[in-house]
């Protein structure tokens, strides 16, 4: 019969064809939606066996296509107000078919080693959810852009990085020091960053081509950092020789000089709810203290070398984009 019906033209699935077809028909469809704004985030079908953890990274993947949202650790998912734990499996936690679910953003820190890697930590359970790794040389300094889109990373290599935080893909490289880039930091923005090197310059770069804009020249020392002002509209170095400067950063032009400047060379990183901080103490880990008890909450493990950059990402917010008649609604 089968055959008959096969040679009359009308498909029969046949092993391997039938396991994917039971596969197919398992899945459930399910909704997920920001806990931010209400926003829906994905509409996606997931078999019931796999794991909530395995939800949240198509979530967050599928949020970063759709620009609603980044999500540096895999989301942290509810359902009818429950939290669901990432190890369990989704007939486990109770999802079902047409289940309507809410996400929102764990804590993330990243941190910067002598390792030659940056990684992304859950700061709220202390798990590595991913390493960027493609430096040659030990990193100085990792930051997240203010959306938390991107990581930025400075390197012995000369170089600094920027890598997309959901997925850990480097997404620009940022070539142009003559020795080690000691920092590196977004605008409020996040169009532009700054990187501060030992060839005695700061140098202003594109966030979405990776093009330099402009040179900071005029230190006589090594340069240890490079920030934004609140605005973005200034650029402050501090260099060895014990001068901070102040730049516009679009043009290069030198505003003025400050004298005797205090270099810090490992800053503390404040929660965005200022409830803890990231330290790096001087070793292989960074540290989370509760700011209240001022008592180490936990320790990130996991790093080959020194940690020299511990930061948290900024509070969950939506995805910042220039405004052009193609990103207008």
């Amino acid at each position: 019969t089968n055959r008959a019906m096969i040679g009359s033209g009308i498909g029969i699935p046949l092993g391997d064809d039938v396991d994917a077809a039971k596969h197919e028909v398992q899945k459930i469809s399910i909704s997920v939606f920001f806990a931010l704004n209400g926003t829906n985030l994905a509409s996606v079908k997931m078999p019931p066996d796999a794991t909530v953890r395995e939800l949240g990274k198509t979530v967050a993947m599928a949020a970063l296509r759709a620009r609603k949202a980044a999500f540096p650790c895999a989301p942290r998912l509810q359902l009818f107000g429950e939290e669901l734990a990432h190890g369990r499996s989704l007939a486990d936690a109770g999802v079902d078919d047409g289940a309507q679910l809410v996400a929102d953003a764990y804590p993330a820190v990243v941190t910067a080693s002598a390792d030659g890697k940056a990684r992304v930590w859950n700061a709220e359970t202390g798990e590595c959810e991913k390493m960027l790794d493609g430096h040659t040389g030990p990193l100085h300094s990792a930051v997240f852009s203010p959306d938390s889109k991107y990581v930025a990373t400075a390197s012995e290599d000369r170089t600094a990085r920027l890598w997309q935080s959901v997925n850990a893909e480097c997404w620009r490289t940022l070539r142009g020091h003559r020795d080690v880039v000691n920092g590196v930091e977004f605008c409020p923005e996040g169009k532009l960053v700054v990187t501060a090197s030992n060839d005695k310059l700061a140098k202003v770069w594109s966030s979405k081509n990776g093009k330099c804009l402009a040179t900071l020249e005029g230190h006589e020392q090594p340069v240890i950092l490079a920030r934004f002002n609140a605005d973005g509209s200034n650029v402050i170095t501090n260099s060895q020789e014990g001068k901070a400067k102040i730049w516009e950063p679009k043009t290069g032009t030198l505003l003025r000089t400050v004298h005797d400047s205090v270099v810090s060379m490992y800053p503390t990183s404040f929660a965005p709810d200022g409830s803890s901080f990231a330290v790096a103490p001087g070793d292989a880990t960074a540290q989370i203290y509760d700011m209240d008890s001022v008592k180490c909450e936990r320790v990130l493990k996991g790093h080959a070398g020194v940690v020299v950059s511990a930061r948290f990402a900024p509070a969950c917010c939506e995805l910042i984009y220039p405004q052009s008649p193609r990103n207008q609604s």
